[in-house]
């Protein structure tokens, strides 16, 4: 999965450390969102689940994607 996009995750961005109280899983409309991972275009060192940066949520961005998910209960 590594490699081919990076993705968005719903997080806002804060800087490290964590902290949950911080209001970054609150989902803000207009707060630049975490990206992870790498994509084809990046080089080795980004080519990671580990890697972290941030793009604003308007900001269209050529190797960074999504992934889909189903939540069962």
């Amino acid at each position: 999965m590594i490699g081919n996009a990076a993705e968005w995750t719903r997080s806002d961005y804060a800087p490290y450390p964590y902290d949950p109280a911080d209001g970054r899983e609150d989902a803000r409309i207009d707060a630049a969102k975490v990206v992870r991972g790498g994509s084809w275009f990046d080089r080795p060192a980004r080519a990671r689940s580990a890697a972290r940066r941030h793009y604003e949520p308007w900001q269209g961005v050529f190797d960074v994607g999504f992934r889909v998910a189903v939540e069962v209960h």
